[in-house]
């Protein structure tokens, strides 16, 4: 990344990312120059990209992902000022995504509409991932007609649109990497000081607010600390830009301990995530060096091939910035933290993870998703300046072979471990899709054919790139990312059709089909017996807006419902005994108000 501005013949070469510029394409159209034209076309790529993900999440009434979107949701119901209520797993979790989504729990007491403007919000947080990746590439020296169709290809690409479509912190991470990233390089390229403050400051909050949302934040936060104190140290930029960053980051870290303590002081029984001691206990533990290692390679083999092959010539082009002095230091500084990032969020992912025997747990999408638009950033950036049939095919062999030989580890280290592994299409969409272009069927694991699919797309985009020359390199690119943003939106409905929505359709028993059987009203506050099903007792701490869960071992235990509860939510165990059998110990002013058929539940009343 370099300037925001295209770069003047005076600049050196070494400020270039990438092999080389095409500086002798044609010029673009003059009215691409016009002041106007790219803030027009941004506000209006943005607008509809906000409509076609709205499209997409039609009749999405309910959180389906448990117990991930009922955590953020309860915490989003306390931040808005609502009681509080029972928490899934009683850990609190970073509470910055579920600050931005709480204003919809504000606005309205049913559930449904709350969680349709959720997804609105969702929708405009994701959309910021357009006008991030045109800013990066713009820095990277890109054109502005190939800079707009390759954002549109980053906000299009099925590993964004994908999360954003639950209510999770996945949604602004990606455009939150993108400004961090954006704000690094800044602040380590030329400038006035005054403008170099401003990029510090864009750095330190978009980090501080990573953490705030997920864990994940710990690896950024930690990476742009490290970075900002060598800074210091070497004076790479002006101290008072680097300490104002330092400064704003420690904040950040303070308001992140801040709220999760005002969190755990509201929830009964609450406490603090216990994800990063999982991480550090599996990385010190040696009988599990393995599976670990093995984890780390699937992650990064998933990362690769869900971003077409793209991911892996960023990762090239990467390394390569962060060995060779012919970079600027900005672009070496960036290209380290992504290369670092990548690494140290897979490897913690693969030792935080739980021993569940679910395949997507050796092969996860999720977790490396925040970082596909920046890779996707880098890796039309270096096509785009690439020249020479050589080195464009030297730059598409190597991240072929960094892909291949991803592949062949995780076949030699994980196929027996899949075999004996659940397979679960929610947890694997991006190879599922890929996978079926070939075998048909979105039914099972297909590595190879993953891989080889994505290969495929990564040759076409080089072909093209290759048939436009020398002279007409930014033509090229262009024309590879109008084919590669077909192909992104393409893939983006076939999975929301394959995927996202059969699995509402899957829970609608847990969530408003739920709520609407056992005539909930407005005000109930529910108590539920340990042993209902698990998925049912953290979608209805949500669904449950204006009200209180708790959850009581009332069967096993014999545990007396909370005294402000007035509807039981039981098993019927039996169905040959009676509906009052299910809660023999009843205690009394209680009655039986209704069977829910669908899922054999006993729906008890008080009074």
């Amino acid at each position: 990344m370099t300037r925001l501005a295209p770069p003047s013949s005076a600049e050196p070469e070494s400020d270039r990312t990438g092999v080389d510029s095409p500086a002798d394409s044609p010029t673009p159209a003059l009215w691409w120059h016009a002041r106007w034209v790219a803030p027009a076309s941004l506000a209006l790529g943005y607008v509809l990209n906000v409509l076609f993900r709205l499209s997409l999440v039609t009749r999405q009434d309910f959180p389906v992902v448990s117990p991930d979107e009922p955590m953020y949701l309860v915490m989003a119901r306390i931040l808005a000022g609502r009681p509080t209520t029972q928490i899934p797993n009683d850990q609190v979790i970073p509470a910055g995504y579920s600050l931005l989504i709480s204003p919809a729990l504000r606005i309205t007491d049913d559930p449904v509409f709350a969680f349709h403007l959720i997804m609105g919000i969702n929708a405009l947080i994701s959309c910021l991932v357009l006008p991030m990746a045109y800013w990066g590439l713009r820095r990277l020296n890109v054109s502005k007609p190939v800079a707009y169709i390759a954002g549109t290809v980053a906000v299009l690409a099925p590993p964004v649109v994908f999360y954003s479509q639950y209510a999770m912190a996945d949604t602004p991470l990606p455009p939150l990497v993108l400004a961090w990233l954006i704000g690094l390089h800044g602040l380590f390229s030329e400038g006035g000081r005054n403008s170099r403050i401003r990029f510090a400051l864009l750095a330190g909050f978009a980090a501080g607010y990573c953490l705030l949302t997920h864990d994940r934040g710990g690896v950024i936060i930690a990476l742009t600390g490290l970075v900002l104190l060598v800074a210091l140290i070497f004076k790479w930029a002006p101290r008072i830009a680097s300490a104002s960053a330092l400064a704003l980051l420690a904040a950040m870290f303070v308001l992140k301990q801040l709220m999760t303590t005002w969190m755990i002081s509201r929830i009964d029984g609450a406490a603090p995530s216990q994800v990063g001691n999982a991480v550090f206990e599996t990385l010190l533990n040696t009988h599990l060096l393995r599976r670990t290692v093995m984890r780390l390679i699937g992650h990064l083999w998933y990362f690769m091939t869900s971003t077409w092959g793209l991911g892996a010539v960023a990762l090239v082009v990467c390394v390569c910035a962060v060995l060779s002095p012919r970079f600027t230091l900005a672009n070496r500084v960036v290209a380290f933290v992504m290369v670092a990032l990548l690494g140290g969020i897979a490897l913690a992912a693969a030792a935080g993870l739980p021993n569940d025997h679910r395949l997507d747990t050796i092969v996860y999408a999720r977790y490396l998703s925040l970082l596909v638009p920046a890779y996707l950033v880098v890796a039309v950036a270096a096509v785009y300046h690439v020249r020479g049939w050589k080195r464009t095919v030297a730059l598409g062999a190597s991240a072929g072979i960094v892909t291949l030989g991803l592949t062949a580890a995780l076949l030699h280290m994980a196929s027996q471990q899949w075999r004996e592994s659940w397979f679960i299409r929610w947890g694997l969409p991006d190879v599922t899709f890929l996978s079926s272009l070939s075998a048909g069927n979105w039914d099972g694991f297909r590595p190879v054919r993953t891989t080889a699919t994505a290969l495929i797309v990564l040759a076409v985009v080089l072909l093209l790139r290759l048939i436009g020359g020398t002279r007409r390199g930014a033509l090229a690119t262009g024309a590879a990312g109008l084919a590669l943003a077909v192909f992104a939106g393409s893939a983006t409905v076939a999975i929301t059709y394959k995927i996202t929505k059969p699995a509402v359709a899957d829970r609608l028993g847990d969530g408003s089909g739920f709520i609407k059987a056992a005539g909930i009203r407005p005000g109930d506050q529910l108590v539920l017996d340990e042993y209902v099903r698990w998925e049912l007792r953290t979608t209805t701490a949500y669904m449950v807006i204006d009200g209180r869960v708790w959850i009581r071992p009332m069967i096993m235990k014999d545990a007396p419902p909370p005294s402000g509860a007035n509807v039981a939510v039981l098993n019927r165990t039996d169905k040959k005994a009676g509906l009052a059998d299910s809660w023999r110990n009843a205690p009394a002013g209680w009655h039986v108000d209704r069977l829910v058929e669908d899922g054999q539940y006993v729906i008890w009343r008080r009074g």
